[in-house]
């Protein structure tokens, strides 16, 4: 059943330790002592438990101060999902953002922990479903421990996500609630309770001074995502050939360089539009020439056209 609705809150370094504690996570603020009483968020969490061996974490909150968290215990399955904001997570060397309408299947062994960053700035409205071993063996889903920590990155059907928002947004009363939580969990696990992770891992000759040389490639993109990169300039910077470093990337990052960099555009794009600048503004500041070449990237990515969010933004 589910807990009394919380209230708008303010959550300082302290709140989120003893969140940690409950939860097996680590949190840290940077620039910000674990002991300080400035705030870190500001929202309401709320916390359910639609049947035995599941919770259900709901989190709506402003990201007042950049925090980053990591998971330092077993966990047969999760999945987070992702509504509004985005988040920066890792596993190893895989790392990715999650955006709005993305979901994140993981399990986790006991040899690593996944890895989140929130930026600041940002609201973020965001699930987590957690899924001991003796649901998933009553629900007939029950697999051995993982050798390593996996991840599975999947999308958000459409009929899912409105289900969820409204789940959250216009709940209903009492138990009719906790049975449609329970559904729309069951549902989450439906299309997300396989961890394949299908992305190969980096090539055993990536040696740790490559992996460096290869950040450099990837932080200059990150940084300047609307500049006009070749790939020989992005090669000279990591001291590789054109040929070894598109390989070598894609091993390190599970992406090639310019899916990378096409990322990171429509990533900054997604946050001019939001911004209230317009479809033709936020094409140009993000490095595309062409406004209809942008449009088609970005419903691609998205799911719908970026004149449909700069006209709510």
């Amino acid at each position: 059943m589910s807990r009394p609705a919380a209230e708008v809150r303010q959550h300082t370094p302290r709140d989120l330790q003893n969140y940690g504690r409950r939860y097996g996570l680590d949190y840290r603020v940077p620039g910000l002592s674990p002991r300080a009483e400035a705030p870190v968020v500001r929202g309401v969490v709320r916390e359910f438990t639609p049947r035995p061996g599941m919770q259900l974490v709901a989190s709506d909150v402003e990201v007042l101060h950049r925090y980053e968290s990591y998971s330092r215990a077993a966990s047969p399955l999760s999945i987070i999902v992702m509504l509004e904001g985005k988040a920066e997570v890792s596993l190893g060397r895989r790392s990715l953002t999650l955006r709005p309408g993305m979901a994140l299947s993981v399990r986790l062994a006991a040899d690593r922990g996944l890895a989140a960053a929130q930026p600041d700035g940002q609201r973020l409205r965001a699930l987590t479903l957690g899924v001991d071993d003796a649901c998933l063996a009553r629900l007939g889903m029950s697999a051995p421990a993982p050798a390593a920590s996996r991840l599975q990155a999947w999308s958000l059907s459409e009929p899912l996500r409105q289900g969820l928002e409204q789940a959250l947004t216009a709940p209903l009363r009492g138990q009719a609630q906790r049975l449609l939580l329970e559904g729309l969990s069951l549902q989450l696990l439906a299309h997300g309770g396989r961890v394949d992770d299908p992305t190969p891992s980096p090539a055993p000759t990536l040696a740790p001074q490559e992996h460096q040389r290869l950040e450099r490639v990837r932080d200059t993109l990150r940084h300047d995502p609307a500049g006009e990169h070749r790939l020989e300039a992005l090669a000279e910077l990591a001291a590789m050939s054109p040929a070894s470093l598109r390989r070598k990337f894609r091993a390190a990052y599970g992406r090639s360089v310019f899916d990378y960099l096409r990322e990171c555009r429509l990533s900054l794009a997604h946050d001019y539009l939001r911004q209230g600048h317009s479809v033709q503004q936020a094409a140009h500041f993000c490095g595309y020439r062409h406004a209809s070449n942008f449009a088609t990237a970005f419903r691609r990515r998205f799911g719908h056209a970026p004149s449909s969010l700069y006209r709510t933004g």
